[in-house]
């Protein structure tokens, strides 16, 4: 079956191609599932649709259904978003159970058999323990890790939602990839020559001049957890949301060179145009960001 190449439609006529509701219809008279059809009912008919935000919406449907404890499952590089989606949740009578991925400080050596490293690892499995001891209603998922959320979801004993979905490279927003068709590497291919992007090569070679540094600026959009395990020196940190309030401390000087890089090379392009159209003439946005950039290091050492 694939019904994105259909082209009649029938379903959405009450006449469709194929029925097998006779395996499936009955569960749907089950309690359970019947207070959940009847809830995203009330969301979404009488015009209703597009008027919350998910947010909204999640407020509302645990409302609907008497859920008066949530738990939160997050990742620990999502903690202030995390923390602020508490005290949302709270301000709306909810008890919370906030769970970090890091919950029990377990190390990737006891998680995976063929690790050896002692440094903390994701747990999500302690994340489902904790939710199911807690006898939380209803989950709210954010930002875990593609396999962890997986292993989180087959381990939960209630029903779940999803909040977040992380997407290092598209600002957690991953339908951007389904854009015309466009990807990380060919959108900025197909940007115009004369845009502000400078290639990596480029970049390394005025690395090599010991006063690069002290004549530009290096702006590293990605989180602060991530920066602080590794950057490129001279980088000064803000994310992309901050940079309207933060731009003027931290280019004080518009003549001097702006070099911006993401995790990707998608989210620095935003600040490229934000940065120029208040005035920055040399603001330039590194091609790959720094994933390339840190992979192109480890290809040469080898």
């Amino acid at each position: 079956m694939d019904c994105t190449r259909c082209k009649a439609k029938g379903c959405r006529q009450l006449a469709p191609c194929s029925d097998d509701s006779v395996n499936y219809i009955d569960n749907y008279k089950k309690s359970e599932l019947a207070a959940s059809v009847k809830t995203a009912s009330k969301l979404i008919d009488n015009g209703r649709a597009g008027k919350l935000n998910r947010l909204e919406e999640i407020v509302e449907y645990a409302t609907l259904l008497g859920y008066t404890h949530l738990g939160v499952a997050y990742c620990y590089g999502m903690e202030k978003e995390a923390e602020k989606l508490r005290n949302y949740l709270v301000s709306h009578g909810f008890k919370l159970t906030t769970v970090s991925c890091t919950v029990d400080g377990l190390s990737e050596s006891q998680i995976d058999m063929e690790k050896n490293a002692d440094i903390v690892s994701c747990n999500p499995l302690g994340q489902a323990h904790a939710m199911n001891k807690a006898k939380v209603d209803f989950v709210i998922i954010m930002g875990l890790c593609l396999g962890h959320d997986v292993i989180l979801q087959k381990n939960l004993q209630k029903d779940f939602t999803v909040f977040v979905v992380k997407d290092r490279v598209l600002g957690n927003n991953p339908v951007l990839a389904l854009n015309d068709e466009v990807s990380a590497g060919n959108f900025l291919e197909q940007l115009p020559k004369d845009f502000k992007i400078i290639k990596i090569d480029e970049f390394k070679k005025k690395l090599l001049d010991p006063g690069y540094i002290r004549s530009a600026y290096l702006l590293d959009l990605r989180p602060l957890s991530e920066f602080k395990k590794n950057r490129i020196d001279g980088s000064q940190q803000c994310l992309l949301k901050n940079l309207p309030g933060q731009y003027k401390e931290l280019f004080p000087d518009k003549s001097k060179e702006v070099i911006v890089y993401c995790n990707g090379g998608l989210q620095s392009l935003y600040a490229v145009m934000f940065l120029t159209m208040k005035g920055y003439k040399e603001v330039k946005s590194l091609s790959g960001g720094y994933s390339r950039f840190s992979e192109e290091l480890v290809e040469r050492a080898y």
